[in-house]
C-alpha cells in the first residue's frame, strides 16, 4: 500500500523564526515537533509546503527541520491563493490558517484539511502539545 502523503505547513504550525537585527539567526519549533515528525515519517511521506521564499525556507530548515520532507513546496515554486491539495497530491494539509480549509469547502475537501492553533496562540500556550494531539486523532483515529 502506498503511504499516505502528509503536507505541513511552515510558519506558525511548526513553529516561527528567530530574528535578529532583520536576520534569521535560528527557528522556534514547536513543543513535540520533533516527535511527531520522527513519528510520521515512519509510515507517511511529510512534504513542506509554505507560501514563504524558498531562500527563506533553506535558512530555516537548516535550524533543525532538514531531512523530515520527502519535497517542499516554497511560493517559488507554487504560488497560490490558497493550498488545494490537489495540485501537490497529498492525502492531509495540516495547517494553522482555517482559509485553505474554507476554500476546500467549496470542493467537499474540508475534511483533508487538518487546522491546529497557531504556534503562541492563546489555545497552544494552554496546551502546548494540542497541536500533536490534534493531528493524531485525525490521521490515526486514536488520542494519545
Amino acid at each position: 500500500m502506498k503511504p499516505q502523503r502528509i503536507a505541513f505547513d511552515l510558519d506558525e504550525t511548526l513553529g516561527t523564526p528567530i530574528i535578529h537585527n532583520n536576520s534569521i539567526i535560528g527557528f522556534n519549533l514547536r513543543t513535540g515537533c520533533h516527535e511527531l515528525l520522527t513519528e510520521l515519517a515512519q509510515d507517511h511521506d511529510l512534504i513542506l509546503w509554505t507560501v514563504s521564499t524558498r531562500s527563506y525556507v533553506e535558512k530555516v530548515l537548516a535550524y533543525g527541520l532538514t531531512g523530515y520532507f520527502k519535497e517542499i513546496y516554497s511560493w517559488d515554486e507554487l504560488a497560490c491563493e490558497w493550498k488545494d491539495i490537489r495540485r501537490i497530491h497529498v492525502d492531509y494539509l495540516i495547517d494553522d490558517s482555517p482559509h485553505h480549509q474554507d476554500e476546500a469547502q467549496k470542493y467537499g475537501l474540508e475534511s483533508h484539511y487538518i487546522v491546529v492553533p497557531a504556534y503562541g496562540s492563546p489555545e497552544d500556550c494552554q496546551d502546548a502539545l494540542l497541536w500533536v494531539k490534534q493531528i493524531w486523532v485525525a490521521l490515526k483515529g486514536e488520542a494519545i
